[in-house]
């Protein structure tokens, strides 16, 4: 008696190898629709089953195909042959997606977009192991067909084939509840955090080269991580990667939100209500450079080149490794620009022929095309035994106080719109200087927040020593990611220029500071909103 397989597939991988296989071994291939189609271009004779087809209602012909699998429990070499019609071997895999809300309100529950067949052919294939081989991957297929070519097709593999088939639907039923999910107006946390994440490809290394790493997307079509594409440089590493989706993710919030006019509710320091508008940046190019996952220099210019220059005149000498992100496209005159510095990898929604003839004379350079922004659903991170999540820090500010007798002017505004987008890519305790829309001094990752503020100021200090900073200025801005505590150290502000301050308020010595800068003619913003990250 023939054995019997079942082969009804989306990839199509490595299936002829299979397939051809099982035929000179003498099984009959069960299939149908597009998998049936692609074994006959290859000339392997199939058996049609048109009860595999699509999710139509299950009849009694499915229903008996789900017998043949599951009525033998025997072991795979204990008789398991020799029950009429019994299946032994299923071949399915079907990938996890993402549909719209309204594939799933169809009038008809069996029309819309719940797979209900061939889910359950590989669940019931997985609870039958023992006399089932359930194959989902087609990495395992070179597995599967030497050790059937072998007699000797153990009970350990047997029962990691059904930990990943059951792996593969428990993903496809998270995509399917995602999905509803993520088109509610109101984030809401289910019960169980579930996200269908597939393995894209294994890092060089973790964080340190002794440690191990993984990249998995959840293939959602609007992620940033879906639109990245690698076109130059050495594998990735999880530091790379890290600082990719870090600077990716600020040059979205520009895209979204500083190139686009808006506006905050705003009251002066009277209480008086008024309206606070920014200036769009249409006409600007924005670049930032990110190292061990905190921004090192950050500008808007007319162009690549200019805005270039500005980010790295920052901090030059931290800019060895770092990762540069562009929301224009890198064309020549920038390539030969941005070639003169030691990055390790550019991030840019695309890359001229003549850019990428010039950034290949470095392969160590990684060059990322980015298509697509940072959607911003969830963010995670994992701890021993659980996971955090939350939604992402992706708001400037709600509302505006100006609690100075002197409001800032529109382009100290349009700084500090700027300088607050930045900071959201910085580990807290954090602080910057903003000149001429231009980072010059970032302080990031510190124990306290006078630590924070006394070093931001020591860089900017720096910087306008050594002549780095532009001769034409808009505005002199400090930045902070919460509330900045009066400390004498603060009177460095006003000696450096600085003539407009964004905080949160909110400290002990809030009056003192007001006090301070209504004596120094600074104009200075509370917010109400902190934007701590660790």
């Amino acid at each position: 008696m023939k054995k019997r397989a079942i082969i009804y597939t989306e990839n199509m991988e490595q299936l002829p190898q299979l397939a051809e296989f099982l035929i000179c071994d003498d099984w009959e291939i069960i299939s149908a629709g597009e998998t049936l189609a692609y074994l006959n271009s290859k000339h392997i004779p199939v058996t049609e089953e048109k009860a595999l087809l699509g999710n139509t209602p299950a009849d009694d012909s499915f229903f008996r195909l789900i017998q043949q699998v599951t009525q033998n429990e025997s072991d795979f070499y204990h008789d398991s042959f020799n029950t009429k019609g019994a299946i032994r071997l299923v071949c399915v895999n079907i990938k996890p997606r993402y549909h719209p809300l309204a594939d799933f309100l169809e009038e008809s529950s069996s029309d819309n977009c719940i797979n209900f067949k061939h889910e359950t052919l590989i669940r019931c294939a997985a609870k039958n192991y023992r006399s089932v081989l359930i194959l989902t991957n087609p990495e395992d297929y070179s597995e599967a067909i030497i050790q059937l070519k072998t007699d000797s097709v153990t009970k350990n593999f047997r029962l990691e084939l059904a930990g990943k088939a059951l792996n593969l639907c428990a993903a496809y039923d998270a995509a399917s509840s995602l999905s509803i999910a993520m088109q509610k107006k109101r984030i809401e946390f289910p019960e169980y955090f579930v996200v269908p994440y597939h393995k894209q490809k294994k890092l060089v290394h973790g964080t340190n080269p002794h440690q191990y790493a993984c990249l998995y997307t959840h293939n959602h079509d609007t992620s940033a991580l879906s639109g990245m594409k690698k076109i130059q440089g050495k594998e990735l590493d999880y530091i790379i990667v890290k600082n990719c989706f870090i600077s990716w993710n600020i040059v979205s919030l520009y895209f979204k939100i500083i190139k686009n006019p808006f506006e905050v509710p705003s009251s002066d320091s009277q209480g008086y209500p008024y309206t606070t508008q920014f200036t769009p940046a249409a006409g600007s190019v924005f670049t930032i450079a990110i190292k061990n996952e905190n921004p090192v220099g950050a500008a808007l210019g007319s162009n690549v080149c200019e805005s270039f220059s500005k980010t790295l005149n920052c901090s030059p000498d931290t800019f060895d490794g770092a990762t540069l992100a562009c929301s224009a496209v890198i064309d020549r005159d920038a390539a030969i620009s941005l070639s003169q510095s030691n990055l390790l990898s550019i991030v840019a929604p695309d890359f001229t022929k003549e850019a990428k003839e010039i950034f290949s004379q470095n392969q160590n350079l990684h060059l990322i095309v980015a298509s697509k922004m940072f959607s911003g659903f969830h963010e995670t991170s994992s701890i021993d035994g659980g996971l955090l999540v939350q939604t992402p820090d992706n708001t400037l500010f709600q509302k505006w106080k100006v609690v100075t007798n002197r409001r800032p002017t529109q382009a100290q505004c349009d700084a500090m719109a700027f300088g607050t987008m930045i900071i959201l890519a910085a580990k807290s305790d954090s602080a910057l200087i903003v000149n001429n829309l231009a980072t010059i001094g970032i302080s990031t990752g510190q124990t306290s927040r006078k630590r924070s503020i006394r070093f931001a100021l020591e860089d900017a200090e720096d910087c306008i020593k050594n002549g780095l900073t532009s001769g034409d200025t808009n505005a002199e801005v400090l930045v902070s990611d919460t509330s900045i505590p009066f400390d004498e150290r603060i009177s460095k502000a006003a000696e450096l220029g600085i003539k407009a301050i964004i905080q949160t308020g909110g400290s002990s010595s809030d009056q003192e500071l007001i006090d301070f800068c209504n004596n120094n003619d600074i104009a200075m913003v509370f917010t109400g909103m902190r934007h701590l990250a660790f």
